[in-house]
């Protein structure tokens, strides 16, 4: 099973951040693992008048911020030990700055394994924080990121999970499939293995009827490489299984057609509770031009969804590695 983790959730005091500490506190982790709750003070500017009536000097915005930030770290660490427990260590940290920037660099300097941010828009200011800011962690994040899509009052404790695991064959998507082959679950859960077999397309009807050996032997090539990716997904599952006192439920099934449609519509049909997927790490002009199916899933996903990174240091030895070989 997988070593200890450093988990750490970022919370604003919305009810969307607490489902993200419900959920992280309701979910068994690799014995060891710890959780660090952290919250930003972020002072306005410019600091107008009319924007706390009574206090009139930036001093004292600055302490009030800091006060409500240390309100909302309190809040989630009580609302984690209500549903874990002392299971899991938990210790919480108050940041200052702009959240993108804050967050990412606790991210760096804790060396953290997996960020936990909550999202769901339900009015115009979560929107404009959990939007811009969720988005920046998730793209910029030297790490794995959970984003967390839970209900007001939802307890996640002792529930069985359905998860939708979105497979491709990359190293990326391998290290989605250890990342949950080596972590404890809850007895009973659910695994699906999907893997999408992206089909080839002729610009018209006439241009594939004119080489029609030539496009049947493209789709048969990828249906078998997706069946191949999922059959060797499943057989690594099943060897996890034989060190778990409870097995996982495992099913898994090839589709056709654009993975981001695909894993979405899935992800929608069956009912899943969080959907995991590899990133292949991207940064900058590369990620624009080759865009990137996890980000696309990350947005419209109707569940709570976790992107497995492999950290940039790792990723770059094995780039060097191959470019001298």
């Amino acid at each position: 099973m997988r070593n200890a983790m450093r988990i750490l959730v970022a919370v604003d005091g919305s009810e969307c951040s607490l489902a993200a500490v419900r959920e992280i506190a309701g979910s068994p982790w690799p014995k060891g693992s710890v959780v660090r709750i952290v919250s930003v003070a972020e002072t306005p500017i410019p600091l107008s008048p009319w924007a706390a009536p009574g206090i009139s000097t930036s001093a004292e915005w600055d302490r009030m911020i800091e006060e409500r930030v240390d309100a909302n770290t309190t809040e989630a660490r009580a609302v984690f030990a209500e549903v874990a427990g002392a299971q899991t260590e938990v210790t919480t940290r108050r940041l200052s700055g702009d959240p993108r920037v804050a967050v990412l660099e606790e991210v760096e300097d804790w060396s953290a394994d997996l960020l936990v941010v909550g999202t769901h828009g339900y009015n115009a200011i979560e929107r404009l924080w959990l939007g811009s800011v969720s988005r920046a962690l998730t793209a910029h994040a030297n790490c794995s990121v959970r984003i967390v899509r839970g209900h007001k009052g939802e307890e996640t404790n002792d529930k069985t999970r359905r998860i939708l695991l979105a497979v491709d064959g990359s190293e990326f998507g391998d290290a989605a499939v250890d990342e949950v082959a080596n972590r404890p679950w809850p007895g009973g859960t659910e695994l699906h293995v999907l893997s999408v077999a992206r089909v080839a397309s002729a610009p018209t009807p006439e241009a594939r009827m004119s080489a029609h050996s030539y496009y049947d032997q493209l789709d048969n090539l990828a249906r078998e490489y997706a069946e191949s990716a999922a059959n060797r997904v499943i057989t690594r599952l099943r060897e996890s299984n034989a060190e778990r006192d409870v097995p996982l439920n495992l099913t898994s099934r090839v589709m056709v057609g654009h993975a981001e449609e695909v894993i979405l519509a899935a992800a929608r049909t069956w009912g899943e509770d969080l959907l995991v997927l590899g990133s292949h790490g991207y940064r900058g002009l590369k990620r624009l031009l080759l865009g990137s199916v996890s980000q696309a899933v990350a947005w419209h996903a109707p569940c709570s969804i976790e992107i497995v990174r492999i950290k940039q240091e790792k990723v770059g030895l094995e780039h060097k590695q191959a470019e001298r070989t």
